[in-house]
């Protein structure tokens, strides 16, 4: 841990990286949040279906990562050996595969709404409501495929901080449009989908005029983008398809967590859907440092230096660990004060309030786990180990408790999520003795 502090060259390097993404992260979330957190103004009904709506948001955005995931290891591998058209050949194959995963996502938000809300819920207002929304909002999908590529490529390239930037002005663009739409204008939950496709799409117009401007390294001609070979593109597969397979799975498993949570009633729900929207905030640093790390890595191990990604690996870890209990100590702290802005009944401030100290605790291993899984292992192109460590705590250990609990057993909402918390700890021992074998060293370009 000294060495960590006393080492102003990792720390130099990870905070210009590790700022602008913890900063990136907490905007993003805070996106997310305010539909939940304003269209609470509305009641249970409404945040439960904004919630249980985003659900279909947040599997195709955890597709999204994950091809972006397995395109950054590439992408910061290629910047570290100075090969810019490398980038931008992983860029083009990137931007291809993740427009093609929003186009499936947005015919079904657009032509199954209702269908997809059901596996969610029994209650018929909310996927009333919750259908109304998934109709307007299908259109972001399709936006966000776009950013979501531009933003990782520039993130790879060690320009974190522009991101940042457009990520903040759609966020208050998101919170003006929010308040106009949904309480001015009076429309509801599809107000909060107007406000974040606006949103959304001032970002991407941002974001491109930015890169125009600034002339980024990412900015080449449509041959640099389409630049691709059998050979390349195997060798791409092959790392980047298991962490779209790792984030498919993980997410379909999560995702049976809200399925499994429907039995224990809407109120609850929307427990859960303020306690999750609070975790994403609180656990936006451990996301931050670990991202960091994974580029920071991939930079070096680019350049052929193996012995100093392992040491930054751990210096990474310590400083995982160190924001984590800070971050868990402050959640803690101000949990109920959280709390008292959502306009849930006691009941549901009650559950949440229980699940949030539940979170307090378990983000220590949440963060472990981040890091070690797409902070380091990918960083060296060991993508198969992360897919397995997913998959076996999700679905061996996390849904099944979801069901036990509330399904089988009946228990109240914030002992089912105690119990589904415990995949995280089931996964940090198996992903720290990986971590800890160094097999994951590799240079792949």
């Amino acid at each position: 841990m000294r060495e960590l502090f006393k080492d102003k060259i990792f720390l130099r390097n990870i905070s210009s990286l590790a700022l602008p993404i913890m900063l990136n992260e907490l905007i993003n979330s805070l996106i997310n949040i305010m539909d939940t957190f304003m269209t609470g103004k509305l009641g249970a009904e409404s945040v439960t279906a904004v919630g249980l709506s985003n659900q279909i948001f947040f599997l195709f955005n955890l597709c999204s990562f994950g091809i972006c995931s397995g395109a950054t290891v590439f992408m910061a591998q290629y910047w570290g050996n100075n090969d810019i058209k490398g980038v931008r050949k992983v860029l083009g194959l990137a931007f291809m595969l993740v427009e093609s995963c929003a186009i499936l996502f947005f015919l079904g938000a657009t032509f199954l709404p209702k269908e997809l809300l059901s596996i969610y819920s029994k209650d018929a207002n909310v996927i009333a409501l919750g259908e109304t929304y998934l109709k307007t909002i299908g259109l972001s999908y399709l936006i966000m495929a776009f950013v979501n590529v531009v933003n990782v490529s520039l993130k790879a390239i060690g320009r974190a901080s522009q991101p940042m930037i457009t990520t903040f002005i759609a966020l208050v663009t998101n919170v003006c449009l929010n308040y106009i739409f949904i309480f001015k204008m009076g429309m509801g939950v599809k107000g909060a989908a107007l406000g974040t496709i606006c949103a959304r799409s001032l970002e991407c117009i941002v974001q491109i005029s930015l890169i125009l401007i600034r002339k980024i390294e990412i900015l080449g001609t449509p041959k640099d983008y389409t630049a691709l070979d059998k050979v390349f593109i195997k060798k791409y597969l092959i790392i980047a398809l298991p962490v779209f397979l790792n984030e498919l799975i993980w997410a379909l498993g999560t995702t049976c967590y809200s399925i499994a949570y429907k039995y224990s009633g809407t109120v609850a729900q929307a427990a859960v859907q303020v306690s999750t929207s609070v975790q994403s905030l609180f656990a936006v640093a451990g996301m931050g440092i670990g991202a960091a790390c994974g580029i920071l890595l991939s930079n070096i191990l680019g350049a052929g230096d193996s012995e100093r990604a392992i040491d930054y690996s751990k210096k990474g870890t310590y400083l995982t660990i160190i924001f984590s209990v800070l971050s868990g100590i402050t959640l803690a702290i101000f949990a109920p004060f959280i709390i008292s802005f959502f306009d849930i009944d006691e009941q549901g401030k009650k559950y949440a309030l229980y699940m949030l100290y539940i979170v307090a605790v378990g983000i220590l291993f949440k963060n472990i786990n981040y890091i070690n899984i797409i902070g380091i292992l990918r960083s060296g192109g060991d993508t198969l180990s992360g897919l397995i460590l997913d998959m076996t705590s999700v679905w061996l250990v996390g849904v099944p408790m979801a069901f036990l609990g509330s399904k089988f057993l009946g228990l109240p909402i914030y002992v089912t999520f105690a119990m589904v918390y415990t995949e995280e700890m089931f996964k940090m021992i198996f992903s720290q003795t990986r971590v800890l074998k160094r097999k994951w060293a590799n240079t792949i370009i």
